[in-house]
């Protein structure tokens, strides 16, 4: 019943954390949003940008894009060190940090006119802190790019099934925003007709595989994200992430029926295995990855990147979600909402599949089926599922999940066409949400690389060259692809693996800091500009300390004991990325500290 047992918990938290926490106090006390002010989406429409948008489509679009391939290629690497602690921090990190930041950076930014979250530590922190914050928010975005260039591109590698639906995915998106904004039709309508399209592609792609090299998916990726992301909202962003979002919904809802179906049988996989782990869960090799420093606090926030909390949320809410927000009280199911349900993917599709099928031999003598034999034909041969790469642990835990569950109710006849049918659906859904999120982050490094020449001096000219929308897209791009481009060979292990599995540290850790920072931004936002005083500022200072301490220290992991070992592009990259992060990181501290004083 342990799988119930969590189930009923994972509920009961976010239930009641939405209520009281996002409801009663942030919407109500804190923040007093009011549906009759007007916000920056009616007030500044242009139909390419500033697009008010239904609150299903913006939950839609928003959950779509903050999701990523964050909830869960972290927690599937995390539970090395058993289920439990993951589980405890993806929770954790959720209530208290994650869906605070979320919730206050969209509703600061609104407050600014739909400026970014950069305007608003401006306001409260000075201009120094904004050249500061558009520098180290740029630096994360290439980072977040190249990571989701590479996940992306090998599970299109290992599962050619799911590229023929994002494919797809494509001109169905572009029929539906046609539809709704150039022709006025009914969003349910139009919902219903789009997605039957969307089926119809889905059980197409089992029979129309799309093979391709690793290498090849990588700049394939990069040039959809080039193109998408200086394209209007409305064209493609908008309705290409409403549409997904309902597969992530129909992953999510199974991810529940899932666990419900197993009730009764046992996990056989450990609650906890050990706080420290060697440096190659962080990337390191060679000596230095052999070493046991990696301990849970403080390097767990360079593993779970988004699961529990992320940065990157603070950028697509201040940089396209306030633009589309109709109505201020939209913002508690779009921020606070969204962050809940990315956490309900890392806890009930993640977590909890890897921990019930984490042992394969122990699996099929309880359900009585030769899991292994079945395994093997696809080339999997590892014991235990820690023995497979991040992503593939997560969709041959989730299949496994629900091949067990529905056999149950079926016959195990069923098990194995079962296992076939949900690892693609799986794999189809973690290639949804980071394509989904790809363009979102092209175009907001492009809007920070935009905003970074407002303060260089440059010739009227040149700033406009520099500033153009396709010439800014294409910078983060061509980092992005240098970066994830080359797959990286592990002598220990004798294979070559994807770039991801050293530039999510990196990434992660980027990612952390900033969601760090910018809850000081919004915390300080909430003193100094709302004049909210006593016990509820605490609320979103502690946390956001508590979270600048662990990645700091967990940085300071990563530039000693794994930078040293890595290839030299990413010691020159991401090594140097890091490193002047951690300078701005500091001067950041110092300008919040300071606005604290001002404000008193």
């Amino acid at each position: 019943m342990l799988s119930l047992l969590i189930l009923v918990i994972v509920a009961a938290i976010y239930g009641v954390a939405y209520y009281f926490y996002g409801r009663k106090l942030l919407e109500q006390k804190v923040v007093k949003a009011d549906p009759n002010r007007v916000t920056p989406a009616v007030e500044k429409f242009d139909g390419v940008d500033y697009v008010p948008a239904n609150k299903y489509v913006l939950y839609g679009h928003h959950f779509a894009s903050i999701a990523g391939s964050g909830p869960i290629i972290g927690p599937a690497t995390a539970t090395v060190f058993g289920w439990g602690l993951p589980l405890i921090w993806v929770l954790f990190g959720n209530v208290f940090i994650g869906a605070v930041h979320d919730y206050l950076s969209i509703m600061a930014s609104v407050r600014h006119g739909g400026l970014s979250i950069m305007t608003v530590s401006e306001n409260v922190m000075g201009k120094r802190a904004r050249v500061v914050s558009v520098i180290y928010v740029w630096m994360a975005l290439v980072l977040v790019l190249a990571a989701f260039f590479s996940v992306a591109a090998s599970t299109f590698a290992s599962v050619p099934q799911t590229a023929l639906i994002m494919f797809l995915y494509m001109p169905i998106s572009l029929f539906f925003g046609i539809l709704v904004y150039r022709y006025g039709v009914n969003v349910k309508l139009a919902t219903v007709i789009s997605l039957v399209f969307v089926a119809i592609s889905f059980f197409m792609s089992f029979y129309i595989p799309v093979y391709l090299t690793y290498e090849g998916w990588v700049l394939v990726l990069a040039g959809y994200s080039f193109v998408a992301a200086a394209l209007p909202v409305w064209y493609l962003l908008q309705p290409r992430d409403y549409l997904n979002a309902y597969l992530l919904w129909a992953f999510v809802a199974l991810a529940f029926i899932g666990v419900i179906l197993i009730a009764g049988l046992p996990f056989t996989g450990p609650i906890y295995t050990d706080f420290a782990q060697p440096a190659s869960i962080l990337g390191a090799m060679g000596d230095l990855g052999r070493a046991r420093v990696a301990y849970f606090w403080p390097v767990i926030p360079l593993i779970i990147a988004c699961g529990a909390l992320s940065g990157f949320h603070s950028l697509v809410g201040s940089g396209t979600t306030s633009k589309q927000l109709a109505n201020e009280l939209d913002a508690t199911l779009v921020g606070y909402g969204g962050m809940l349900t990315e956490g309900a993917v890392s806890s009930l599709a993640v977590i909890t599949p890897i921990a019930f099928v984490w042992d394969f031999a122990q699996l099929g003598a309880m359900v009585n089926y030769p899991v292994t034999d079945m395994l093997a034909k696809i080339g999997i041969r590892a014991p235990t599922i820690i023995g497979l790469a991040a992503a593939e642990r997560f969709y041959t835990g989730y299949a496994l999940l629900q091949a067990t569950g529905w056999s149950r109710i079926f016959g195990l006849g069923t098990f194995e066409a079962s296992f076939i049918g949900f690892r693609v659906f799986a794999a189809t859904a973690l290639t949804a949400f980071i394509v989904t999120t790809l363009d979102t982050s092209n175009r907001l490094a492009r809007f920070a690389w935009q905003e970074l020449f407002n303060w260089v001096k440059v010739s009227p000219g040149t700033k406009k060259v520099l500033t153009n929308r396709w010439l800014a897209s294409l910078v983060g791009v061509i980092v992005g692809v240098v970066l994830a481009y080359p797959q990286i060979y592990v002598p220990e292990l004798n294979r070559f693996l994807p770039a991801y599995s050293v530039i999510w540290p990196a990434f992660a850790g980027l990612n952390q800091l900033l969601a760090a920072l910018m809850l000081m931004t919004a915390s300080l936002w909430v003193y100094a500009v709302l004049k909210v005083r006593g016990g509820v500022t605490l609320l979103t200072l502690v946390p956001a300390m508590f979270l600048w301490i662990t990645v700091t220290l967990a940085l300071f992991v990563w530039i000693f004991y794994v930078m040293p070992s890595l290839p030299m592009l990413y010691i020159s990259l991401a090594g140097s990325f890091i490193i002047i992060a951690q300078t701005l990181n500091f001067l950041l501290l110092i300008f919040f500290i300071q606005g604290i004083r001002k404000s008193k």
